[in-house]
């Protein structure tokens, strides 16, 4: 079934990446992940190493818990 909003589509992304952090582009309004790992300094290196310099990095909650901001 396909997200029905923006935020659901996000969510969707980064379900595989559960407690890691990713590194994220967007491009043309949706977001891409080009680079994961257990430390920011991992995913952004993974980012750069593809050729994105100005990677967005954001820390994947866990799923079984609470988040509110």
């Amino acid at each position: 079934m396909p997200a029905a909003n923006k935020e659901e589509a996000f969510a969707e992304l980064v379900r595989e990446y559960e407690n890691l952090w990713v590194a994220l582009i967007e491009k043309d309004g949706e977001e891409f992940i080009v680079g994961s790992g257990e430390s920011p300094t991992e995913a952004l290196t993974q980012a750069k190493a593809k050729g994105f310099t100005n990677a967005v990095l954001f820390s994947v909650p866990s799923f079984s818990q609470a988040f509110i901001y």
